[in-house]
């Protein structure tokens, strides 16, 4: 966690709720503030939602707390826990072949489970890596988002219990050399007892189960059975580091249900925990496997986040969003360009149309002139050469049309010194 930063740790496992305000600095993280520990009254949801609201908004209060990032320690009932062998994928590919699979894994479909992964450090085969997939209900983790924005708090982690249980330990069993490769984890949380199994530190086994309180040490070693049913890489009379309340079990190495053996180690190590005041009203100091829970919630870093795999989904979504609007942005704005162009080249084509239709009478007209100017000039053409020459013909023109009878056509006229040649056309032959 970053130095200086308070996070407010908040396990609801077994019908009762423990809070612990958890806060960084140059040292390592500590307890800023008593855990408060509170039994719920009701299982109904809405009394429930009433009575989280109550505590949180109490505790933030009283502790100054507001504005501060909390994270949830998700029960053991509500996780569901796979291992499971998958082809060596790249990591941005893995989530979406998980989706796939999430369906034929856990009783509920993928839209409706935050899921998570982690590799273990071996793999199954020469092939194959083996996956801890670890999910939980959707609607459950808002349901605790809903009820920590509601108090002043903001929900941005949700840990599963396992996780939760393997930091507190990492925790508090910091600079005493190598990490156990075995360690089962069993308390007590309300009326049933809660088993996590883990490997090198990672939890591989996670597991619920409701019992009577005189049942609880058995129930508890058969979910340790069960939990090592099919571990990679473990061999069979390898004892198994075992944390359990005081008084579950005598000192040294005992056999579970099974084939498997336990040696019984020292339970949590205190944290520097303040004495607090209980539901009832009394001080008391609450152990450290209660608290363990919300602590290790509040200072896991290296832990499967179902929260945070909730977030990188909608930001994924809203990336897909952004990049396909910018895309379509880029489109459109790519084709606008030449279709403003078009449009602006059609408009002026229009424009030049209308003003050539209006100049076509004017064209016309000019056409019509250069016509009579032709005429015109060929007329003076003909006189300018008359001018020039001899004027007999005109004459002798003149004569003819005086003296021609009327209905008579001249078609030609040849003058040749004295000699005239005419052809023509006349109804009487006679009279010429």
């Amino acid at each position: 966690m970053n130095p200086f930063q308070t996070v407010v740790g908040i396990d609801p496992s077994g019908n009762r709720l423990v809070l612990a305000a958890v806060r960084g600095g140059f040292g390592p993280p500590a307890l800023c503030a008593p855990p408060l520990v509170y039994e719920f009254r009701s299982e109904k949801e809405q009394q429930l939602l009433s009575e989280t609201e109550e505590v949180l908004g109490d505790f933030a209060a009283r502790h100054g707390l507001a504005g501060s990032t909390a994270r949830l320690c998700i029960p053991a009932d509500r996780i569901y826990s796979a291992r499971v062998s998958f082809p060596p994928i790249r990591e941005k590919d893995m989530r979406p072949a998980l989706e796939l699979e999430l369906e034929r894994l856990f009783p509920f479909p993928s839209s409706r489970l935050r899921f998570g992964w982690k590799r273990l450090a071996e793999p199954s085969n020469g092939k194959n890596v083996t996956l801890i997939v670890t999910a939980a209900p959707s609607d459950y983790i808002e349901w605790w988002e809903d009820a920590a924005s509601r108090t002043g708090l903001r929900l941005a982690g949700a840990i599963p219990a396992g996780w939760a249980l393997a930091s507190s330990l990492s925790f508090a069993r910091r600079g005493q050399g190598e990490v156990r490769e075995w360690t089962a984890i069993l308390r007590e949380v309300g009326e049933a007892v809660e088993c996590s199994v883990l490997s090198l530190g990672v939890p591989v086994f996670s597991a619920y189960r409701r019992c009577a309180a005189n049942a609880m040490p058995a129930e508890g070693l058969s979910l340790l059975e069960e939990g090592l049913i099919d571990v990679p890489s473990r061999g069979d009379d390898e004892p198994v580091d075992l944390l359990t309340p005081p008084g579950w079990f005598g000192d040294g190495v005992g056999d579970a249900a099974g084939k498997n053996t336990y040696r019984v180690v020292e339970d949590f190590a205190p944290f520097p925990v303040i004495p607090t005041t209980g539901q009832g009203g009394a001080e008391e100091n609450i152990p450290a496997r209660v608290v363990a829970g919300a602590f290790g919630a509040a200072v896991a870093e290296k832990a499967i986040d179902l929260a945070a795999a909730g977030k990188e989904e909608a930001v994924s979504r809203l990336a897909r969003v952004s990049a396909w609007t910018l895309a379509t942005a880029a489109v459109l704005l790519a084709l606008a360009w030449p279709a403003t162009l078009y449009w602006k080249t059609k408009a002026e084509i229009s424009r030049l149309d209308a003003e050539i239709a209006a100049l076509r009478p004017v064209v016309t007209d000019v056409e019509k002139a250069f016509g009579d100017l032709n005429d015109v000039e060929e007329k003076i053409s003909l006189l300018r050469e008359a001018a020039a020459g001899r004027g007999e013909p005109f004459f002798i023109l003149k004569e003819l049309t005086d003296r021609l009878p009327d209905g008579t056509w001249l078609t030609g006229l040849r003058v040749e010194d004295r000699k005239v040649e005419m052809d023509g056309l006349s109804p009487s032959a006679n009279e010429i």
